[in-house]
């Protein structure tokens, strides 16, 4: 399995395509998780070297705050859609009796974890609209140890 991932890894970056339509785009990215976090982010991609990215979630509720940062490799799939892989790893702090593992409250403190997802995404040609949608692991590393998914759904503006 490991043997796998690596080539896999390994196969995109030599078959990568460097058509992505966009240098930066901002925008919402819609999260759900069976851990802390869901809800409405304020999210930032941009491409720094061809189809490397670093992507910026930064999201907040009245009971907490957060941000998750990425790296993201995207590929070409088909003429306007492109897949993704992203590893990255995000903090936060929350407060005001937030329940946050197994319903025990707690007043207030720091989480950090580490995440990855696989996506797709478009960007179409008409008019300067990114969507994407993604999905993978998210392990919770403070103040407790738990995997959990995560799911995401952007919509951003796409500057050239």
């Amino acid at each position: 399995m490991k043997t796998l991932l690596i080539s896999f890894i390994f196969c995109s970056f030599l078959f990568s395509s460097n058509a992505q339509k966009y240098t930066t785009a901002i925008g919402f990215k819609g999260s759900v998780s069976n851990l802390d976090v869901a809800g409405a982010d304020f999210s930032l991609k941009h491409f720094f070297n061809s189809p490397n990215a670093l992507e910026a979630n930064l999201g907040f509720s009245r009971n907490y705050i957060w941000l998750q940062g990425l790296y993201a490799h995207n590929s070409e799939m088909r003429k306007d859609f492109e897949w993704y892989y992203a590893v990255g790893a995000d903090f936060g702090y929350w407060n005001r009796n937030y329940a946050h593992y197994n319903n025990r409250k707690e007043y207030e403190g720091f989480w950090l974890g580490a995440d990855a997802n696989v996506g797709l995404e478009y960007t179409f040609n008409t008019f300067p609209i990114n969507v994407s949608v993604d999905l993978g692991p998210t392990l919770r590393l403070i103040p407790y140890v738990k995997l959990g998914v995560m799911s995401g759904f952007a919509v951003r503006f796409a500057l050239k």
